[in-house]
């Protein structure tokens, strides 16, 4: 017997202001039977309400942040901070450096820690990641945690990954932490 998805009902700010709106728009929330919130536009998925309350706002076009030098628009601050760090600046300014023997940097601190094991812990990263065809997600076999993208697991590893041994490596990567 397959559970009916439930419905959670809140109330936001609507897209558009205009004299004649007044009240505000409600967003439908609305769970799969495995609990997750689905987006009624494009069939999305994801664990957490905010995630998706962020996600149906990019539907309802409410991006309020502007870049003053391009054409594009954000959903929230940090993302316009990032942007402009990351495209309208000659040099990085408080960028974060890989603390290993490579030229990367960034901005973005956890763009710095997805770098970091991705390029240098790949050995200790084919020991938890098990990709799964059948479901196109990447299972964690440090704690069966289940993730959607290589990043958010790549960024998730930081806690799986065994960096008990006092390694050079390992200390670099604690300490960058």
């Amino acid at each position: 017997m397959s559970q009916q998805p439930s419905t959670i009902v809140i109330t936001v700010p609507p897209a558009v202001t205009t004299a004649t709106t007044t009240a505000p728009m409600p967003i439908k929330y609305t769970k799969n039977e495995n609990g997750e919130f689905v987006c009624p536009h494009c069939e999305t998925t994801t664990k957490n309400q905010n995630t998706m309350h962020y996600h149906m706002k990019r539907h309802m076009n409410d991006m309020k942040y502007e870049c003053k030098h391009c054409d594009k628009v954000f959903l929230q601050k940090q993302s316009l901070v990032v942007h402009m760090r990351f495209k309208h600046t000659d040099e990085l300014t408080d960028a974060y450096q890989c603390p290993f023997d490579c030229d990367f940097t960034s901005p973005v601190k956890g763009n710095c820690v997805i770098h970091i094991i991705r390029v240098h812990f790949q050995d200790e990263l084919k020991q938890i990641m098990f990709p799964q065809a059948d479901t196109k997600t990447i299972l964690c076999g440090g704690c069966n945690e289940e993730f959607k993208s290589n990043s958010a697991f790549i960024y998730h590893c930081k806690r799986c990954l065994d960096l008990k041994e006092d390694t050079e490596k390992n200390l670099a990567l604690r300490e960058f932490l």
